[in-house]
């Protein structure tokens, strides 16, 4: 029997819905986060990326992290971030649940 992803997950996810912009190779584009970690999160597009490259996830024009895209489903794409730990979680504070800290919060 194999683990399902949500099992294998290190830090719990947060459904949300929040405003994103993306920078990449070709041009800045907008997306909606739908949920978010603080391994990553799920980008939702209105048009597939079709060879555009991902490099930083936007939140507000002061709130960034860089990222890599680990899987791409068309208009659905998961990213992961490649800051470091301490640095996704204070970007992420104001945006998460306290319970998507816990485990970061018990490990250090």
């Amino acid at each position: 029997m194999s683990e399902s992803a949500e099992d294998r997950r290190v830090f719990p996810r947060a459904e949300v819905v929040l405003a994103g912009r993306v920078d990449g190779n070709l041009r800045k584009k907008d997306c909606a986060v739908m949920d978010i970690s603080l391994t990553g999160a799920k980008l939702e597009f209105d048009t597939p990326l079709t060879g555009e490259t991902i490099e930083t996830l936007r939140f507000s024009k002061s709130a960034a992290l860089n990222v890599s895209v680990a899987w791409d489903h068309g208009t659905n794409v998961g990213v992961n971030f490649t800051d470091a730990p301490h640095d996704i979680a204070n970007v992420l504070e104001p945006l998460l649940p306290k319970s998507c800290f816990e485990p970061f919060d018990n490990k250090h």
